[in-house]
């Protein structure tokens, strides 16, 4: 078996000293390698857009939504940066997408408080949105909700067990052809969702996708964008694969 030295030493020159990393294995919830077990356990940072698979549950009844691709919320430019799609987007699409569009709106339909009861479901520090602006935010993991990566991890392990099929291939689609391609691993059928905001870069994930055996949690706190978390998690996939995890 590799040493967990010898996997965090391959990465170390892009793991960032204040983040943190943790693989879960699905069936039963056991630690399998942790980076920074204290910081995994004690930082919350808002999340960005690996909160929105858990949020989708909140966000029913599903409803396909046109994008424009151009989104403002509270002074902010929030534009999404997925291609320009002519027919409107279902849950699935948003979610492989990652339509910021989408999700602000279906937010706003559903209300604050199933959001906000969501959130807490997964052990987030949420307040109930009390403006149209600050629910949109919430919704997009931005402002008004952190969570530690063990806390994620936790909740993405009960994805792994309890979500649909719309959400795994949400959660594939991402990968294949979405923000989180750079956690792809030959042989693996990785599913997983990349996070930025303020406080950092995110993924979150599992393998394989069909029947998922492993959760991977990668926090960046000096990291942004799609490739700032996701690489590491490439290379704990690719680590769980050789320890006979995968």
């Amino acid at each position: 078996m590799i040493s967990r030295r010898a996997i965090f030493a391959a990465i170390a020159p892009a793991f960032s000293p204040g983040g943190a990393a943790l693989a879960l294995r699905v069936s039963d919830g056991a630690v399998l390698r942790a980076e920074n077990p204290t910081t995994a356990r004690t930082a919350a940072a808002a999340p960005g857009s690996a909160i929105k698979p858990w949020l989708l549950e909140a966000l029913r009844p599903w409803i396909s939504r046109p994008c424009t691709g151009r989104l403002r919320i509270a002074g902010r430019n929030l534009d999404c940066i997925h291609p320009s799609l002519a027919a409107p987007l279902d849950a699935e699409t948003a979610l492989a997408l990652s339509c910021n569009q989408w999700f602000a709106a279906s937010a706003l339909a559903a209300g604050p408080r199933p959001v906000f009861r969501r959130l807490l479901q997964c052990g987030a520090q949420a307040e109930e949105a009390q403006t149209p602006e600050a629910l949109q935010l919430q919704a997009l993991g931005l402002e008004h909700v952190s969570i530690t990566p063990e806390l994620l991890a936790r909740a993405y392990r009960r994805l792994a067990l309890e979500a649909g099929p719309a959400v795994r291939s949400g959660l594939r689609r991402a990968v294949l052809e979405g923000t989180a391609q750079a956690a792809a691993v030959p042989e693996v059928e990785v599913a997983g969702k990349t996070g930025t905001s303020r406080g950092g870069a995110w993924f979150a994930g599992f393998a394989p996708a069909a029947k998922p055996a492993v959760v991977v949690v990668v926090f960046q706190p000096a990291a942004r964008g799609p490739s700032g978390a996701a690489p590491i998690a490439a290379d704990l996939f690719q680590w769980a694969k050789r320890a006979g995890h995968l």
